[in-house]
């Protein structure tokens, strides 16, 4: 599996934490005395303290969700030297849409002219895009596909940032609102030719679905299907953002930590470079102590721009790339914690374009 391209691309809007914190106190004053506010405000500077939140990027006016990932997926297009018709299958990872149905990788397989592909969705929250490039390498390696793109659009969160809380209680299930940022990436993969070294990608997955009730964006029938006590008052309405943070952060990276020390396997292959999905560097940070892993190798993603959902990855990968300390032949090692709750392990040994085979990056 080789990639040909990792890009991607930000809204303009930068939203600060004083701007965060001054929105909450403005829209919520009406119903928190000023002592409260002044405890909501210090909670909130605690929050960001610990995770490492400095600023999000959001859509600005006139901006959308669809032109920011086009931008993405036609520079994806243009560096892989493909034409448009040489891709055969569109994977997109996002939890960032429109509708519930169809795919939303049908509205990029149209518009980014993508005639001879297939699409569909993968959706597993946070770890959308390392299951679509699991699902990639598996169509890849049957040669049910040649040329992969998987795209997301993670515009969520200028809606996730609901800045007027009726008690100091709603903070528990509210404050990961307000460190999502925003992002879309397009990433192409290929099947390796003979002249390749193996393939050594291995990828690892695990569900504790008892922690599905932590983090959700409920539709109006949720207790038809969540098949799990929920308390109503904690869903303030239909499709918008409940993240129980504290107690979501402990169980995902306590069954991460638990998940890489039963898999030897990708603390031998001996990572070069790590990319977690950028939660909270505070929880990376402890991830990467607990599992041994080698903190100045780990790429910390939160402070530069917030949660960007399952962008996270190939966003961090793209800049890598950018920067040169992701080239060609280095060792690779994913590590996420997701809602529902998953955990993933990938590793590989990065290969890009053939071109570039020499290590000359992006």
């Amino acid at each position: 599996m080789r990639f040909l391209a990792i890009e991607h691309e930000l809204p303009t809007r930068i939203v600060t934490n004083d701007e965060v914190i001054d929105g909450v106190r403005a829209a919520s004053a009406a119903h928190l005395s000023p002592a409260d506010l002044d405890t909501l405000q210090r909670m909130i500077e605690v929050l960001f303290a610990a995770t490492g939140t400095t600023v999000r990027y959001h859509r600005a006016d006139g901006e959308t969700a669809v032109d920011l990932a086009l931008r993405a997926g036609h520079r994806a297009i243009e560096a892989s030297g493909l034409d448009p018709g040489d891709v055969d299958l569109v994977l997109y990872a996002g939890i960032g849409r429109g509708f519930v149905e169809p795919a939303t990788g049908t509205v990029f397989q149209d518009l980014l002219g993508l005639g001879n592909a297939t699409a569909f969705d993968v959706l597993d929250a946070c770890a959308g895009w390392v299951r679509a490039l699991h699902l990639a390498k598996l169509y890849l390696d049957a040669g049910v596909a040649r040329n992969v793109l998987i795209v997301n659009a993670e515009f969520e969160g200028r809606e996730a940032h609901r800045l007027e809380l009726r008690s100091l209680a709603e903070f528990e299930h509210w404050h990961p609102s307000v460190t999502i940022g925003e992002a879309a990436t397009a990433t192409i993969v290929t099947a390796g030719d003979g002249a390749d070294p193996p393939d050594d990608a291995q990828f690892d997955f695990r569900t504790w679905g008892r922690g599905r009730t932590l983090c959700f964006i409920p539709l109006p029938n949720l207790t038809e299907y969540v098949g799990a006590p929920v308390d109503v008052r904690h869903v303030v309405q239909p499709l918008q953002f409940v993240s129980f943070g504290m107690r979501l952060m402990q169980l995902g990276a306590t069954k991460l930590v638990e998940h890489y020390r039963d898999r030897p396997q990708f603390k031998d292959f001996d990572a070069e470079i790590v990319f977690g999905h950028a939660a909270s560097d505070g929880m990376s940070r402890y991830i990467a102590r607990e599992t041994g892993v080698d903190l100045d190798r780990v790429r910390l993603c939160h402070g530069t721009f917030a949660n960007t959902v399952s962008a996270s990855i190939p966003l961090a990968m793209s800049h890598a790339l950018r920067d040169g300390s992701l080239r060609e032949g280095r060792r690779v090692l994913l590590m996420l914690a997701s809602a529902g709750i998953t955990t993933g392990l990938a590793s590989f040994t990065y290969r890009g374009p053939a071109a570039r085979a020499a290590g000359v990056t992006a």
